[in-house]
């Protein structure tokens, strides 16, 4: 196996800052290849096998830290293991990455109800209710479920035209 030098790390760095690269492009590691380890860890977060699940849904933010759907997954993994905290920033990375995908809010707003915080939980309600795909299904979906959370924690609702 050949060695990797000091200057190799560096350019890869440098390449990693600069262009935006991720670790897949800078490693060669195919989509498809990433798609697989995706597959096995929504398999093991279904059968309740959360501690693994959650390796690899680290390890696949790790090598593509610009998908929003691998941040969802480690968010929802941590947020079955009631570590809420981490989860809320998972989906925040998640909804940063795709704005108008309403299921990351909706499920940051669950993780602050599950930790007392209403207005927090608002907060994120609001930005579901703000961002999430006019004149759609999904959009309306979750508008809905995000004016049942409103009920829950007594909150008027938030204006949106559809």
């Amino acid at each position: 196996m050949e060695k990797i030098t000091e200057q190799q790390i560096a350019e890869a760095a440098k390449k990693f800052v600069k262009d935006g690269a991720t670790l897949k492009e800078i490693k060669g590691v195919s989509n498809d290849e990433l798609e697989a380890v995706y597959s096995l860890g929504f398999g093991y977060y279904q059968t309740g096998r959360f501690s693994d699940a959650q390796k690899l849904f680290e390890f696949l933010v790790l090598f593509d830290h610009l998908s929003a759907k691998y941040w969802f997954a480690l968010g929802a993994v941590q947020q079955a293991q009631k570590d809420y905290q981490k989860a809320i920033a998972s989906y925040g990375y998640s909804s940063f990455l795709d704005l108008e995908n309403p299921k990351p809010q909706l499920h940051a707003a669950e993780c602050y109800l599950a930790l007392g915080d209403k207005e927090n939980a608002a907060s994120a309600i609001m930005a579901l209710e703000q961002y999430a795909p006019q004149g759609t299904e999904l959009g309306r979906e979750y508008r809905a479920k995000a004016a049942e959370l409103r009920k829950t924690i007594g909150e008027d609702a938030f204006e949106v035209e559809e």
